[in-house]
């Protein structure tokens, strides 16, 4: 599927890059063809008429061959080099040839042609094939008609050649674009590609958390079923084990329900003070730091560290912090949090001592259900003083408190070395 969406990508992009390209190189082409045309008649209309009268009367009783035809064909006057390539014919208004001025050698019959294809076409100018070339002819003149031509074979070469370099250069392009196009189609698939390929890790996680505790719970019932004790006493254990399983799946869904909303729900971010927030979450969690002798050192901003976010969210967002910190510090170590604000960020660090996550775990610890190989190991739920789980050892807390930071337009990352692994969390100033 994502192939043939690339393909469609591709071919819709190139279409409208083709259609550019060719628009544009027609345009270039009309213009210089139009440039070109306007030369030629420029060319034909400087020669006057009243220049080739004057060289009738002066070659008149100069000596020239009288063909069949009825007319001579004399040299012409001194023009510039540019009108070598041009003849003339003179015609009557019948349309018969007077005369012919030409440096030019072609045959009578050949200025007869011409001068019939001039006068059948109709128009002031146009052009024609004549023994072997091109020719734009003009006709001018009133009483009788001067029809002046010009070889023009030299300006179709011209445009032959820029036709073929553009042909050449519009398939260099083509292929250029081809192949920026063909990066820039597996640029833009690669997010849905990374994003599909997460929805089916997530559907696969979370089918396999739901399906143990599913399994131990058909187990227990099937053992009340079959138990031959029917003392309450003797299926207490079974009902037990159910009812802590049921436990782990409403954690497991609400936690689930939880990053839906978070990731889903468009909510309005409001200015509050960061510091004075994380001061709060952590007199949350105090008792898990006693029970477990862990030192807990606060180096609160000396002022307000005043951001703009979902508060409601983001103090969910320090408590899944905390409680990541504490599950993972090792007994008698020490859990530290720094607030403070930089240049246009307010920020919270949590720091942890502890083994450190490997640099390979380190971009994919925000991903849902993902759990580095120690952390299975030593997963366990830390239970708040209220009873309720902050984290519940899914692999989804840390995915929730990305959503709810990056959607309060924040950022939050994770750093591990010299003994300490530090989650970071930046806000925006307000």
């Amino acid at each position: 599927m994502l192939k043939r969406l690339r393909n469609k990508l591709l071919l819709v992009n190139m279409i409208a890059l083709s259609a550019v390209i060719l628009f544009s190189f027609s345009v270039v082409y009309f213009v210089t063809y139009s440039h070109l045309q306007g030369l030629i008649v420029s060319d034909l209309r400087s020669i006057p008429p009243d220049v080739m009268t004057n060289a009738i009367l002066s070659e008149r009783d100069q000596q020239a061959g009288v063909g069949a035809g009825g007319f001579r064909v004399n040299g012409l006057p001194d023009l510039p080099i540019d009108y070598s390539r041009a003849f003339v014919i003179n015609t009557n208004k019948s349309g018969n040839i007077l005369s012919v001025f030409s440096r030019i050698e072609l045959e009578k019959d050949d200025y007869i042609k011409a001068a019939r294809l001039a006068s059948q076409s109709g128009a002031e100018t146009g052009r024609i094939n004549l023994a072997g070339n091109r020719w734009q002819f003009l006709v001018t003149g009133a009483d009788k008609e001067s029809i002046i031509f010009l070889n023009v074979d030299g300006y179709e070469r011209t445009l032959s050649r820029m036709l073929f370099s553009m042909s050449i250069i519009g398939g260099c392009v083509f292929a250029i674009l081809l192949f920026m196009s063909y990066r820039l189609a597996n640029r833009a698939i690669r997010p849905v590609d990374e994003s599909m390929e997460k929805q089916r890790r997530f559907v696969a996680d979370a089918s396999h958390e739901l399906k143990t505790p599913l399994a131990i719970i058909d187990a227990n019932a099937e053992a009340i079923l079959a138990d031959d004790d029917p003392s309450p006493e003797g299926r207490r254990k079974w009902l037990e084990r159910i009812e802590e399983e049921s436990s782990r799946m409403r954690a497991l869904v609400d936690s689930l329900l939880y990053l839906a909303k978070a990731e889903d729900g468009d909510r309005e971010n409001l200015p509050f003070d960061l510091a004075a927030a994380a001061e709060d979450e952590i007199g949350r969690v105090e008792a898990i730091l006693y029970e477990r002798n862990i030192r807990l050192a606060l180096e609160k901003y000396d002022g307000q560290v005043i951001v703009k976010a979902d508060e409601e969210r983001l103090r969910r967002a320090i408590l899944i912090l905390l409680d990541n910190a504490v599950k993972y510090t090792n007994e008698g170590g020490e859990v530290t949090v720094e607030t403070g604000r930089g240049r246009h960020v307010g920020y919270i660090k949590v720091s942890n001592t502890g083994e450190e996550i490997p640099s390979a775990d380190l971009p994919r610890i925000f991903d849902r259900f993902y759990r580095a190989d120690r952390a299975r190991a030593s997963a366990r739920e830390s239970a708040a003083p209220n009873g309720k789980t902050y984290q519940s050892g899914f692999g989804l807390g840390l995915a929730i408190a990305k959503t709810i930071v990056e959607r309060s337009g924040g950022r939050i990352y994770a750093t591990s070395a010299n003994g300490f692994s530090t989650f970071t969390v930046e806000l925006p100033l307000n």
